[in-house]
């Protein structure tokens, strides 16, 4: 079995109602997806994470490689393509594109043996995860924050347990915000924060410490991923846990984070 092609497949859809998380507003959302076909008409589908023209654009390095190859082959592919490109391409782009070519690989060793890709990967460790809803995004106004405590209230009703909002909107706006969602989804429900790194350590570690009193089940990305003197000094000066690692990149980056 040999790829025969690589396709990619730009989507988007522009939003009736923009909104804002963070430190961006948004009025469309787009993904790249990657097809890759084997000269046995198998065809297996990935998605890449990402600004998708630009993640595109990687993908179409690769395919000059990638078409005669095995596509069961799959670790000797990753290994070749991230040291052909190691040296503009350890991190961004360049490995979420590889992401969705890897993701597509797997695809096709699924169809090709039978078999889920969990079992491929050594079986599955448990059989369901719990969920969280993530919303509350900000859509400005009059009543914003009213009908984002609805929302919220929603979906308790919903049957979640726990919720993410963001921050990341200024230190005032912010502690009033965590302190309305809690009103409304009551003290049983978790509640965590994702701030998309909008602050430094110093601004992190305040608002950390003004929205304790709320029960936060973790504060995410509270400060650039650069920053990781910033993480520890946020980590060791507040009872809430603190997450990270979503722009980080490969088993390496992960090691020394």
């Amino acid at each position: 079995m040999k790829i025969r092609e690589v396709r990619t497949h730009i989507l988007k859809a522009n939003l009736s109602q923009p909104f804002s998380f963070s430190q961006w507003w948004y009025d469309a959302r787009m993904a790249c997806l990657v097809e890759i076909e084997t000269d046995d008409g198998t065809v297996g589908w990935g998605e890449c994470y990402g600004p998708a023209r630009a993640v595109e654009a990687a993908i179409n390095e690769y395919r000059g490689f990638l078409v005669g190859k095995n596509p069961l082959d799959r670790q000797v592919i990753w290994d070749w393509l991230y040291n052909r490109f190691r040296d503009y391409g350890q991190k961004g782009v360049m490995i979420e594109g590889l992401s969705g070519v890897d993701i597509a690989l797997w695809d096709i060793a699924g169809k090709h043996f039978g078999a889920p890709v969990y079992q491929l990967m050594g079986g599955a460790v448990r059989k369901e995860v719990a969920a969280y809803a993530t919303g509350m995004y900000r859509t400005g106004g009059s009543g914003e924050v009213e009908a984002l405590q609805a929302e919220a209230a929603s979906y308790v009703n919903r049957g979640f347990k726990a919720m993410k909002i963001k921050v990341g909107f200024g230190f005032d706006f912010d502690v009033a915000f965590v302190k309305a969602i809690r009103e409304a989804i009551g003290p049983r429900i978790g509640l965590m924060v994702d701030a998309n790194h909008a602050y430094d350590s110093t601004n992190a570690l305040r608002l950390a410490r003004a929205i304790e009193q709320y029960d936060i089940g973790w504060f995410e990305e509270p400060v650039p991923p650069e920053d990781r003197r910033g993480y520890r000094h946020v980590r060791n000066n507040t009872c809430i846990p603190i997450a990270g690692g979503e722009c980080e990149f490969t088993r390496y980056g992960f090691r020394d984070f």
